[in-house]
C-alpha cells in the first residue's frame, strides 16, 4: 500500500517555530530556508506520556490531577517551550547592570564569558553553568539575580532554601500521597513557559537537615546537564527536560553546603561595596524605590548631596539602606503634608534618614 504524501509524524517543534514566526512582525523570509537550524523551541514536557497517564488513572487520583493541571499550564505548547535568547544590545545592558551593581564586577564578567559562548550556538539561547554567589548578607545578591533575569528577558524564579528539610520542595512529592504535587523546579518551567529560566536557590547554606528526606538530593541530578535532561518529578512521574535551566545559588557560609553539591557550582565571592562604589549603589537603590512604589512619582528623582553623604557615612548594607530610605520617604511625606502643594515633589532631608533601628539589625560595612 502506497503511503500518502501527506502522512507524517507530528512535528510539534516545527509547529511552534512557525507559530512564533507568524506572530512576529518580520515573519519568515527567504533566508529561513533551513528551518531545522532556526527552531527556537525544545521539547521540555512529554505531553503524550502525560495524556497517557490521564487515560490510565481515575480523575480522583493525584497523578491524574497533577498531569491534568500541568497540561492546562502548557496550554497549546504541546510541551515545546521557547528559549530566551541573548538580547542584541547585551553589552550595553551588562554595562548598565555593572553600573548599578559595581561590587558584582567578577560575577558580571563571568556572565559575559558565558554569554559569549552562548552566542556561538545556532539558536543564540542564553545558557550558563551553575554559579554560587557567596558573601556577607545584605550586599544585594538576590536583587542582582533578579536584575540579571530582567536583562536576559527570561523567567525568574526564587526558591528560598532557608529551613527547607525535604526534597519534595525541589523534586516534587510522590503522587501516592493525597497532597502529592510537583516541585518548584518543574512548576517554574510550566508556569514560566520558557525552557531556560533563571532559577535562584536563595540561601542554600541555610537548608535544614532532613534526617529522612535529603532537601538537596535532587540537585545531584538537576545541576548536571547529562542527567537533568530526563529529570523525573515525583508529582508527575514523567521525565522533564531541565537541562536548559540557568542556575544561581547564594550563600553566606560555604562550609554548610555538602561537597558533592558545592562541586557542581562555579563559586564567586561578592564583597560589600566600597565607599566609591556606594554612590552608584545608592542611586540604584533609590531609583528602584521610586519605581516599585506607587507613591514614588511624588518624590524628587534624585537625592541631595547632603543626604547621600549621610547615607554613605552610615556604612549600612544595601539591604538596610533601602529599608531606611523608605522610612525616610515616609517621614518626608508626613512632615511636608500641610506645606506641599499638589504636583510639587517631596524631597528627603538628612534629618529624615535616621537609622533608628538599623544598628541593632545588622553589622555596619567596614569601608
Amino acid at each position: 500500500m502506497v503511503r500518502s504524501m501527506y502522512a507524517h509524524d507530528k512535528n510539534y517543534a516545527l509547529r511552534q517555530f512557525l507559530k512564533r514566526r507568524a506572530n512576529s512582525e518580520a515573519g519568515l523570509s527567504a533566508a529561513d530556508s533551513n528551518v531545522s537550524e532556526l527552531i527556537d523551541v525544545i521539547e521540555i514536557f512529554d505531553v503524550d506520556k502525560m495524556k497517557s497517564i490521564i487515560k490510565r488513572y481515575s480523575s480522583k487520583d493525584t497523578l491524574y490531577r497533577n498531569n491534568n493541571r500541568y497540561l492546562d499550564y502548557l496550554d497549546e505548547t504541546n510541551g515545546y517551550l521557547p528559549f530566551a535568547t541573548i538580547p542584541a544590545s547585551i553589552d550595553i545592558k551588562l554595562d548598565k547592570l555593572q553600573l548599578n551593581f559595581p561590587n558584582f564586577i567578577a560575577i558580571i564578567n563571568y556572565y559575559r564569558q558565558q554569554i559569549a559562548l552562548s552566542q556561538l550556538a545556532i539558536n543564540n539561547a542564553f545558557y550558563a553553568c551553575p554559579l554560587l554567589i557567596t558573601g556577607p548578607p545584605g550586599v544585594g545578591k538576590t536583587s542582582f539575580c533578579k536584575a540579571l533575569a530582567h536583562v536576559m528577558k527570561t523567567h525568574f524564579e526564587v526558591i528560598g532554601m532557608s529551613g527547607v528539610t525535604a526534597g519534595f520542595v525541589l523534586g516534587g512529592m510522590s503522587s501516592s500521597w493525597s497532597d502529592g504535587k510537583p516541585g518548584k523546579v518543574v512548576e517554574s518551567l510550566a508556569r514560566g513557559k520558557i525552557s531556560n529560566p533563571l532559577i535562584l536557590l536563595d540561601e542554600i547554606d541555610k537548608t535544614g537537615e532532613g534526617h529522612r528526606y535529603d532537601p538537596l538530593g535532587s540537585l545531584h541530578q538537576l545541576l548536571e546537564t547529562e542527567t537533568a535532561v530526563n529529570f523525573i518529578d515525583e508529582g508527575l512521574e514523567v521525565a522533564v527536560n531541565c537541562s536548559k535551566i540557568v542556575w544561581i545559588s547564594t550563600a553566606n557560609d560555604l562550609a554548610r553546603i555538602p561537597e558533592p553539591i558545592l562541586s557542581r557550582f562555579e563559586i564567586l565571592e561578592v564583597q560589600q561595596p566600597d565607599r566609591l562604589q556606594m554612590y552608584n549603589v545608592l542611586r540604584s537603590i533609590y531609583q528602584k524605590i521610586l519605581i516599585e512604589n506607587n507613591w514614588g512619582y511624588k518624590f524628587s528623582d534624585h537625592l541631595e548631596q547632603n543626604v547621600i553623604d549621610k547615607v554613605i557615612c552610615s556604612r549600612l548594607s544595601p539591604r538596610l539602606i533601602k529599608r531606611e530610605l523608605i522610612s525616610a520617604c515616609g517621614r518626608a511625606a508626613l512632615s511636608s503634608r500641610r506645606t506641599k502643594e499638589d504636583g510639587e515633589c517631596y524631597e528627603i532631608s538628612p534629618d529624615d534618614f535616621r537609622m533608628v533601628n538599623a544598628e541593632t539589625r545588622e553589622v555596619r560595612m567596614g569601608f
